[in-house]
């Protein structure tokens, strides 16, 4: 799974978000919460799994899978009520503060709009390609980037609070690195705990940095040769 490739493949700089489940729980969870996610941003959701994922065989229980949390959110849709008291044209690509417009389900009469290539005004056409009008609709998608933080998920957390070592993995490294903690902990050396990142991108930096800091001492467990998410983090 190529992290690097999949922040910056674009011609400019659109928003996706990126989670990297570790365990077939993660897996489940990201299925169902990258739709709601893709339709509350209205942006690409990548989920980046790896082979040893996509062949492991386990088995589990129907109960550990979290069927009971699993919702659907459209984001922000317009009613057919709000529709119908339109009295101008429908601004599909309007300005917001949160940088996401306002969308409805096809088929109401007032709810038609169109769509040119990546910049146009915020009924979508495509005549003002002005610089005042490029410049707001930049900052408006780019500020999907921060609005959609509060969805993201920190990394969790697993061996003792105040270890000697301090595993950093994503995705499927985590059972990796599970079993490498309790072994580590059981043979009286250094003593180790785990920091797990399955929500890749956008990340937040005042909430991983305090997480990184209490570490005594960092390693890195990836599977690539280049040490993509080290370079991610130090970003």
């Amino acid at each position: 799974a190529d992290l690097l490739f999949m922040l910056h493949a674009s011609q400019g700089e659109f928003l996706r978000l990126i989670v990297a489940p570790g365990t077939v729980e993660d897996m489940f969870d990201a299925g169902w919460r990258s739709f709601n996610l893709a339709e509350k941003y209205q942006t690409p959701v990548v989920v980046l799994c790896d082979e040893f994922l996509a062949n492991a065989t386990r088995t589990i229980e129907r109960s550990q899978l979290g069927f009971e949390g699993v919702r659907i959110d459209r984001g922000a849709l317009l009613s057919n009520e709000e529709l119908d008291a339109l009295t101008e044209p429908f601004k599909r690509y309007e300005f917001t503060e949160t940088g996401v417009s306002p969308g409805a389900i096809p088929g109401h009469p007032k709810g038609i709009f169109q769509a040119c290539s990546d910049e146009h005004d915020e009924y979508g056409h495509f005549e003002d390609e002005d610089a005042e009008n490029r410049v707001k609709m930049v900052e408006k998608r780019h500020q999907k980037w921060y609005t959609a933080l509060a969805d993201m998920r920190p990394p969790s957390h697993y061996g003792p609070e105040d270890a000697d070592l301090t595993l950093v993995c994503w995705g499927s490294t985590y059972g990796a690195c599970y079993e490498a903690v309790n072994r580590l902990n059981a043979d009286g050396g250094p003593t180790a705990n785990m920091i797990h990142f399955t929500d890749l991108w956008p990340m937040a930096e005042e909430t991983v940095r305090p997480i990184l800091e209490r570490a005594k001492r960092l390693v890195d467990v990836e599977s690539n040769i280049t040490g993509q998410f080290a370079r991610h983090l130090r970003t």
